[in-house]
């Protein structure tokens, strides 16, 4: 149903009008008021701001609306019926034969007036005007040529009077509102059947991994994709508005000209951050044999892969480069300006880079980023887990076995030469191993089981959600490199910290899930609220696991906030204070309870006084959460 209003000149029959536009179904009325025209606009416009999609006026009203409102207008207009009750009413009132009577008025206002002369054996004069200030100047001079009674609106009607000339209202009658509501249905019609299409177009656009994006014939960014955003992920605030060029900066400049002015066909490359050409498909578009500007698609090409030797393509062929970078990770946000400026100067040593923050913060995300922003950015990136296994199976892994050398692949220290080894969770090195890291980091390499140092590079970054110094004095970490490491470091913030990445990675993992297992959801803006405000305590790795079952478990696409929700109580399930018991209320008043009866003992006279609620009430609460099965009381 379209939103619809009705503003009216005069408040007469308003309630019977209400009464029509009730059996007409495909209308939405929003209102059926009487409007101002010395504010006509601004409820208008005001109108449009609440959803309006449909206005019906009349005369000067309808007039300045179609001058200053975007949305669609019906004009009211007289009928001939409606007109002919005036007249015969007026020629009573005149008294003469052959009166000569003046119509006021804007043009829209009327049909067609020619034969009203011999119809009503009357003298017809229009003085139409277009703008208000003539009412007046046109009722004069219709007094002046002879006219003996003015048709018109409260203006003309008002002036006429001054005159001593009898006058008529414009009537607003039944019938040309029930001819505007019927020209409004046909409208309407129209209008669902565009937001029909636009909405069928916005789906197709939003969940394809295409790129696409409509530029004017100055090759401005009308509109984009989410899967457009994607693609240029370099360019930094929203790129509508704004030149392809400037987007784009390497995008051939003939290939949209001839488009936008030839009508050709054409495409250009250009390599974005992750080394991979993105192609860029220009069609023009054409209305009418006109250009109205083009499309541009955007798919990716084959990735860019400069390396020296044999063994770094083998590098790349087995996983270990590294994707992220600065540009990904800082998206433009104010807050974390100075933390991107002191990483790209630390990125330019070969010196180790030691990174701190809780479990999920992205560790490894800012380590590609540091590697990929370093002179090492074209050898291999090597990602090692160590708190995924036994200490000696990681010794080996990261030295070799020198006892077996003969037909076995390279070590992860060898892998990584020339490039950078990064360590996940290094307080999990047993000691022995740190001290191999030390040496390493020093250029000094040596298999296990052999005695020969070779000499290498490799530059170590390292993360942990631990106090490394605290294990320094319990004697669990040594300190020299402890030291080594901690000359460059750098502190990523919990998600709970710094909620303007909260959506940037969300979404991130959203798009994964999606190409991974091609399902295509939306998300409605509660639900993103919800997600922006929640704390995330699991941090990266619960939203992965979240947006997972969310793209999984959905049996529609729209995704609204109480299904993220259940999502995460899935996920993260609280746990009764002081057990491990597994409790499903998730309600924060719910847990509050829950710790204030394990406080007290159970004691609800203690808790209803913390709470500063009745016994009643909290026992309300209890059974209302659930929560009397979990304690004896």
């Amino acid at each position: 149903m379209t939103k619809t209003a009705i503003l009216l000149p005069y408040p007469a029959q308003q309630e019977q009008i209400i009464r029509m536009t009730e059996k007409v179904r495909s209308l939405d009325v929003m209102c059926v008021e009487r409007a101002h025209t010395e504010t006509v606009v601004r409820r208008g416009r005001e109108l449009e701001e609440k959803g309006c999609e449909l206005i019906i006026a009349r005369g000067v009203q309808a007039q300045l609306l179609r001058e200053n409102v975007t949305i669609p207008l019906v004009e009211m207009k007289v009928t001939t019926q409606e007109m002919g009750l005036v007249i015969r009413a007026l020629r009573k009132q005149v008294g003469t034969r052959h009166p000569k009577i003046g119509l006021v008025g804007y043009s829209n206002m009327f049909g067609n007036t020619d034969h009203y002369d011999e119809l009503f054996d009357i003298r017809l004069v229009k003085y139409m005007v277009t703008e208000n200030d003539q009412l007046v100047t046109y009722v004069d001079r219709a007094a002046q040529e002879g006219c003996e009674a003015i048709i018109g609106g409260d203006t003309a009607c008002e002036r006429a009077q001054e005159l001593g000339i009898p006058s008529f209202k414009i009537p607003a009658g039944m019938e040309s509102l029930s001819n505007a509501l019927e020209t409004a249905e046909r409208v309407s019609y129209a209008i669902e059947l565009a937001k029909t299409n636009n909405a069928e177009m916005d789906v197709m656009l939003s969940y394809t991994f295409t790129g696409i994006m409509q530029v004017d014939n100055d090759g401005v960014i009308k509109r984009i994709n989410r899967s457009g955003h994607n693609f240029l992920e370099r360019y930094l605030g929203d790129p509508v508005g704004k030149r392809v060029q400037q987007v784009i900066p390497s995008i051939r400049r003939k290939v949209l000209d001839d488009a936008l002015i030839q009508g050709k066909e054409g495409y250009s490359i250009y390599v974005n951050s992750q080394k991979m050409e993105i192609v860029v498909n220009v069609a023009p578009i054409r209305i009418d044999n006109r250009i109205q500007g083009a499309v541009l698609t955007f798919q990716e090409g084959r990735r860019i892969i400069e390396m020296d030797t044999e063994l770094h393509k083998e590098l790349y062929q087995r996983g270990f480069i590294a994707n992220f970078t600065l540009d990904q990770l800082y998206v433009g946000s104010k807050e974390t300006k100075n933390l991107e400026q002191y990483v790209r100067k630390i990125a330019q040593y070969p010196a180790p880079v030691l990174i701190l923050g809780e479990k999920g913060t992205g560790a490894e995300f800012l380590a590609q980023a540091i590697h990929n922003s370093s002179p090492l950015s074209k050898s291999a990136f090597v990602p090692v887990d160590c708190d995924a296994w036994m200490p000696e199976t990681l010794d080996d892994m990261l030295f070799g076995n020198y006892t077996s050398r003969q037909g076995t692949p390279p070590c992860l220290a060898e892998l990584a030469a020339d490039g950078t080894l990064y360590l996940n969770g290094i307080e999990m090195l047993s000691r022995e191993s740190q001290y191999k890291m030390l040496n390493l980091i020093r250029g000094r390499f040596m298999h296990n089981g052999s005695h020969r140092v070779s000499f290498t590079k490799v530059r170590v970054i390292a993360s942990t959600s631990v106090n490394l110094a605290a294990k320094v004095e319990k004697g669990e970490f040594r300190q020299d490199l402890y030291y080594a490491l901690s000359s460059l470091s750098t502190e990523i913030p919990p998600l709970r910290h710094q909620k303007e990445y909260t959506l940037f990675w969300f979404n991130h993992y959203i798009d994964q899930w999606q190409k991974q297992y091609k399902r295509y959801i939306h998300m409605t803006q509660g639900a993103l609220r919800f997600v922006q405000e929640y704390d995330w305590p699991g941090n990266l790795e619960q939203m992965a696991s979240v947006t997972e079952r969310i793209v999984l478990l959905t049996e529609k696409r729209s995704i609204d906030e109480a299904f993220v929700k259940k999502q995460m109580e899935q996920i993260l399930p609280d746990i009764l204070p002081g057990t491990e018991k597994v409790v499903l209320y998730k309600d924060k008043e719910a847990v509050r309870i829950a710790e204030l009866l394990k406080k007290h003992g159970g004691n609800r006279e203690k808790v209803a006084a913390e709470l500063g609620i009745s016994k009643t009430t909290l026992w309300r609460r209890i059974k209302k959460y659930g929560i009397e099965k979990d304690f004896s009381f």
